[in-house]
């Protein structure tokens, strides 16, 4: 209980000295911006909707990314965003298979992203301090360039067929078992079933709390540091109410 109780306060400390833990490893502080460029094309599969150029497809995926965002996806229809291009609905389909299989990409884009990021923290030689504090950095940050990403995960996942779903839940426990992992790493214990389900609940957090909260009158700065600050608070009350439990278990001899 005193290692776990240690690890927790070495959390608080690294949140309350941005400076410290800025020098820990000036790369890993840098990959939050790095986070918000496209993947390698050697990592991604190619796309499974476009049919026409690369260059309209991509232009079909910004815009209808931005209408996605403004309309919500169920009330956006193949009609809706042909006119939304100017375009014929007949020339769109030139360019995409589907309005579901668009939403699929941009979905499995930010997976893609965000365990792309966690991997290569993973491999990088520091504590699992820093570690924690870089991943939960790396995920706000990045919705400063997908935020509308994180929107349409979120909310409108249950969009996809039983196939398509299935995929993005597979790269989403790749990335939670990133964080778990971290957090054993952490407290020096494997993660009981009830702590390894409150870690991966984290990642919803993550995902939708910077839209929770919209513009921070006082600043950007401000917002960010409060993201931060409830989202470390999130995983230390997972660990600790998760170590009560298993003590109380632990004298009551497993009844």
């Amino acid at each position: 209980m005193t290692n776990i109780q240690d690890s927790l306060e070495a959390v608080s400390l690294a949140v309350n000295n941005t400076v410290s833990c800025s020098h820990i490893d000036e790369g890993l502080m840098s990959m939050p911006i790095a986070l918000q460029n496209k993947l390698p094309s050697s990592t991604r599969s190619q796309p499974i909707s476009t049919t026409g150029s690369p260059k309209r497809y991509h232009q079909t995926r910004e815009k209808a990314l931005e209408l996605f965002a403004q309309r919500g996806y169920s009330r956006v229809s193949m009609r809706d965003l042909a006119e939304f291009m100017g375009i014929p609905v007949g020339s769109l389909y030139n360019h995409i298979e589907s309005k579901e299989a668009l939403l699929f990409e941009l979905i499995e884009e930010l997976y893609e992203q965000l365990l792309n990021g966690a991997l290569k923290l993973s491999h990088r030689d520091v504590s699992p301090t820093a570690r924690l504090l870089l991943l939960t950095e790396a995920h706000l940050q990045l919705h400063n360039g997908m935020g509308a990403h994180f929107r349409l995960a979120e909310y409108d996942l249950h969009c996809l067929d039983n196939d398509h779903q299935e995929r993005i839940l597979k790269l989403r426990q790749r990335y939670e078992a990133v964080l778990i992992e971290t957090v054993e790493q952490l407290t020096g214990e494997p993660a009981c079933e009830v702590r390894r389900a409150g870690l991966a609940s984290i990642v919803s957090q993550l995902n939708q709390l910077p839209a929770w909260l919209g513009e921070a009158p006082t600043g950007n700065t401000a917002k960010f540091e409060l993201l931060r600050e409830m989202i470390i608070g999130s995983i230390r009350g997972v660990i600790r109410a998760t170590q009560s439990l298993a003590n109380s278990v632990a004298q009551s001899g497993g009844r």
